[in-house]
């Protein structure tokens, strides 16, 4: 990843949760992407057992980027629309931020081979996720990839709905470890990684992923 840009807004209420660690989540609906694909998301047993999980907490995605951020972010615009990210990813965190899980559609205008996913585009899905568990828990609030390693299990096909889960594993200081690994909708492993991130000196504001 670049940098998981720094200007943030809290997230704030639909219909509050509120999780053990006091934080509030808010997603507001979202309208994009066919009646079918949306369908097919609100029946997806991850996406049900999740939502009905007193451990997971659902968030906005991309709610933590400013208007300016997410006009400009490869994944929250550029890469949305039909044939793409269709719909906007449901992602889900642990009451500690220490675990993530975005579920997201991937089109068939994001190849590299003809039919199977762009193993860059898998490589940056991982990346963003892997900042997810990672940041929160920087002593500066943002932090910077320094070292990422994709190991690609089998081809990701196009048109499918896939499930990118990340876990914090250490923090020392101004550096934190995570993986994140990418499944389709059976559980199967498609796309693995491991990164380190390194907070600047400098302080930045918090961030509300």
């Amino acid at each position: 990843m670049t940098i998981l840009d720094s200007v943030i807004q809290d997230n704030q209420v639909c219909e509050p949760v509120t999780p053990p660690n006091g934080y509030v989540t808010e997603v507001q609906p979202d309208t994009s992407g066919s009646d079918q694909l949306h369908e097919e998301e609100r029946s997806l047993p991850v996406v049900r057992e999740l939502r009905e999980s007193t451990q997971w907490h659902e968030v906005e995605a991309y709610k933590h980027l400013s208007d300016s951020a997410r006009a400009h972010s490869l994944t929250a615009t550029t890469l949305r629309g039909e044939g793409m990210i269709a719909r906007r990813p449901l992602k889900f965190f642990n009451a500690d931020k220490t675990e993530c899980i975005l579920i997201c559609h991937l089109g068939k205008n994001l190849c590299g081979h003809d039919g199977i996913i762009h193993g860059g585009l898998l490589a940056t899905l991982l990346d963003e996720h892997l900042a997810y568990v990672t940041l929160p828990h920087l002593p500066n609030f943002t932090g910077f990839t320094a070292n990422l390693n994709v190991d690609y299990r089998r081809p990701v096909t196009s048109n499918q709905w896939v499930t990118v889960r990340g876990k914090l594993i250490k923090v020392d200081g101004r550096k934190a470890w995570a993986e994140a690994w990418i499944d389709d909708d059976q559980g199967v492993r498609l796309t693995e990684a491991k990164a380190l991130y390194i907070s600047p000196r400098a302080q930045g504001p918090k961030t509300d992923f």
